[in-house]
């Protein structure tokens, strides 16, 4: 069924998701009866879980008469499962029993904004064939982080967006059968999953359509840096970068394009900008936390910029649209 009356596929990936959610503000039951406004009949859980999140579903799903697809993740030749695998194996499920054209993604810890299905009907979203890719804004359930951007003049949902756009997003995510066709997530990419999936649909020059009513997203990121986290991150960051062209920090395609004196010149910025961010964290956190927090985030901003320029200096970043479609042609000869 094709159009604004098409049905939807929902799924979850989820691990230890019923244990999780009760330390929040919400339970699965809330994030579950969001999904409410949507029309389907089936989900598919792909669950790696040890706690009763599997039997949670079921006893939901019998109560609203809804179809259960259960299964642990496929590991695709992985030592161990992963969000790609399990991405991938929703997706593998999705195509091996549905006939539908539309696969949505929910994550277990977002409330679906009411009036999100509605906003879809009223533009007519579906009816579009050229639509690969439906995203809502996963607007912060906190405020902190709007309130610190408008400090310096930024908006919170130019920057969702922004950041939507660098490396996509599965929070309530809607798929066309035929964007996603051939998809093969590689599983090592645990944490970006969802940007090989976006690039995926984008580089194949589907469009992408964002919903501006979204979801509350009950598990946003936290505005008090760790630093020791933060700087964990860098291998992987490295590796995704060289290997599959995804670049989630500007830094790295920032300081790969500038010449070398200008690249280094590029260091000044965050100590520059020390004093802004010391009036705006103070006024946001307080006079103690807001000086931790301003160096901190300055300091990071220098060590990373630092750290690109002798990580990236002698490294090209390839196109990320090249990569996945030399990947796609690989897996499609393979089969």
């Amino acid at each position: 069924m094709t159009g604004i009356f098409a049905m939807i596929v929902l799924s979850f990936i989820t691990r230890n998701s019923y244990s999780k959610m009760r330390r929040t503000p919400i339970s699965l039951e809330n994030v579950l009866a969001s999904t409410l406004q949507i029309p389907y009949k089936q989900i598919i859980l792909v669950d790696d879980s040890t706690d009763e999140t599997r039997e949670f579903f079921y006893k939901w799903c019998e109560k609203y008469d809804k179809e259960l697809i259960v299964s642990s993740s496929r590991l695709y030749g992985y030592v161990r499962p992963t969000r790609a695998t399990a991405r991938q194996t929703a997706i593998d499920i999705f195509f091996e029993n549905f006939t539908d054209d539309w696969l949505m993604f929910v994550d277990d810890d977002v409330i679906l904004n009411p009036g999100w299905w509605n906003w879809i009907l009223q533009n007519e979203v579906l009816s579009d064939p050229l639509v690969g890719e439906i995203w809502g804004i996963n607007w912060d359930f906190s405020h902190d982080r709007k309130q610190f951007l408008k400090l310096f003049g930024m908006d919170l949902k130019s920057y969702l967006i922004k950041k939507f756009e660098m490396r996509g997003g599965t929070h309530d995510t809607i798929y066309n059968r035929r964007a996603i066709d051939g998809v093969k997530i590689p599983p090592e990419l645990h944490v970006y999953e969802d940007a090989y999936l976006h690039f995926w649909v984008k580089c194949a020059g589907w469009k992408s359509v964002i919903n501006p009513i979204g979801v509350l997203h009950y598990h946003p990121t936290d505005p008090h840096m760790n630093i020791s986290s933060e700087k964990e991150m860098l291998p992987l960051i490295r590796h995704v970068a060289i290997n599959y062209g995804i670049c989630e920090y500007e830094e790295i395609r920032e300081l790969k394009g500038f010449k070398r004196f200008k690249a280094y010149l590029a260091l000044i910025r965050p100590i520059i900008g020390l004093l802004p961010m010391l009036l705006a964290s103070c006024k946001m956190y307080g006079i103690k936390n807001g000086f931790i927090e301003a160096f901190k985030r300055q300091y990071l901003k220098l060590w990373l910029r630092w750290t690109m320029l002798k990580t990236f200096r002698d490294v090209t970043i390839p196109s990320v649209c090249e990569v996945i479609r030399n990947i796609g042609a690989r897996d499609k000869s393979q089969n």
